[in-house]
């Protein structure tokens, strides 16, 4: 019932705010691991992954999908990695640990963010997170 409540609420507000920019669209149904939020050209996930584990997962995915990196900086608990695609769009992804098995992961890809093409990577991403 709790959680029914949160997401007749979470779409009472999308519907009242569907013009706003700065509002975070969630793609997913319901609130938690697996949602998307688009907020300001980043597309932002949570995954139920250690942050090793989603660093790995990243780092497989770009290549995979012949993404070149031109700066990476792992710092324990977070990382941006930056990454330059065959048509010169640059990609920035943040990664975050949330703690308990969860990482935030933020794809911005060209200069005011193309959601398309960072559903792609975070789809990538999650493909390989469940190899």
């Amino acid at each position: 019932m709790r959680q029914t409540t949160r997401l007749i609420g979470l779409l009472l507000s999308i519907t009242l705010l569907w013009g706003c920019v700065p509002v975070a669209l969630v793609v997913g149904a319901g609130v938690g691991v697996g949602t998307y939020k688009y907020i300001d050209g980043n597309l932002e996930r949570e995954y139920p992954l250690s942050f090793n584990s989603a660093w790995d997962a990243t780092n497989t995915s770009l290549a995979n999908l012949s993404i070149s990196i031109s700066n990476s900086v792992n710092e324990g608990v977070k990382g941006k990695i930056e990454a330059v695609r065959m048509d010169g769009s640059k990609i920035t992804i943040k990664l975050k640990d949330k703690g308990q098995g969860v990482t935030t992961i933020s794809v911005r890809v060209g200069f005011f963010g193309s959601r398309d093409e960072a559903e792609r990577i975070h789809e990538e991403i999650l493909r390989v997170s469940q190899e």
